[in-house]
């Protein structure tokens, strides 16, 4: 008897999950172009607290649905100063060369990943973000072009072009990519006061940007139009949790 009566709470179980997983599948394919808000955040490659912004905040938001949601454009640039001399360009870096080289190899990599394209039904390319958060996840201040990451960040993140990315930081292309970036940088603001730098819907609120340092889904949130997703009001936590008080209340009574 008892056995029956596991059997039946466990089909309960298996019943609520399914059907959780197909409500949360049919929200991530669900087109939300219209209700995309455009972020750009403006960043240096070795900054600590450009590294800290990207894997604790912003990166980690684009894991579920609320990746639907962003229209993202990264420019590692940042408090960069850049000069034209001899037919290329020369830069100063914030942080020192290492950091000029580094902001080079993410430049080279939005532009030669997958074209610089982004991903079907999402406004960025998931391979670029992931292997740039790999990159500043993985390095520091002292990290030197030696050991930049860069090998092992592509290969946990399928990057198959590396050899291109890395000619191209070291060629005129990368300086050329880097100029670019810089002045877009400019155009919001010149010189950039703080790094990192988060731009919504292409204006730059010092209000906006401080909320985004420690709490990027609040602030990203307050931009999007029409309805929010579960992320934004943490309502999908609260069914879930409503779900599994109710079926261990089921569980409590069979097995008494």
């Amino acid at each position: 008897m008892l056995s029956l009566k596991f059997l039946f709470v466990f089909s309960l179980v298996l019943v609520y999950v399914a059907g959780q997983h197909d409500m949360h599948q049919h929200d991530m394919h669900m087109n939300h172009e219209q209700h995309r808000v455009n972020v750009a955040v403006y960043y240096e490659s070795l900054c600590p607290d450009s590294r800290k912004f990207f894997t604790q905040q912003l990166y980690p938001s684009l894991q579920g649905n609320l990746s639907n949601y962003v229209n993202l454009t990264l420019i590692p640039y940042g408090k960069t100063t850049m000069e034209f001399k001899t037919n290329e360009y020369e830069f100063t870096c914030h942080h020192g060369p290492n950091e000029c080289y580094g902001n080079k190899i993410q430049a080279c990599a939005l532009k030669l990943i997958d074209g610089g394209r982004k991903t079907e039904g999402l406004g960025f390319n998931r391979v670029s973000a992931g292997f740039i958060n790999c990159l500043m996840d993985k390095s520091n201040k002292n990290t030197v072009p030696t050991n930049y990451p860069t090998k092992e960040c592509a290969e946990l993140n399928r990057v198959t072009n590396l050899n291109i990315i890395e000619n191209c930081a070291g060629h005129t292309d990368g300086s050329n990519y880097l100029a670019n970036l810089g002045s877009l940088t400019k155009a919001v603001q010149d010189p950039l006061k703080s790094v990192p730098t988060i731009v919504f819907n292409q204006k730059l609120k010092p209000e906006d940007n401080s909320l985004a340092q420690t709490n990027f889904v609040k602030a990203l949130c307050s931009y999007i139009n029409g309805p929010k997703p579960n992320e934004c009001n943490g309502t999908r936590n609260i069914k879930m949790s409503f779900g599994i008080l109710f079926i261990a209340s089921i569980i409590v009574k069979v097995l008494h």
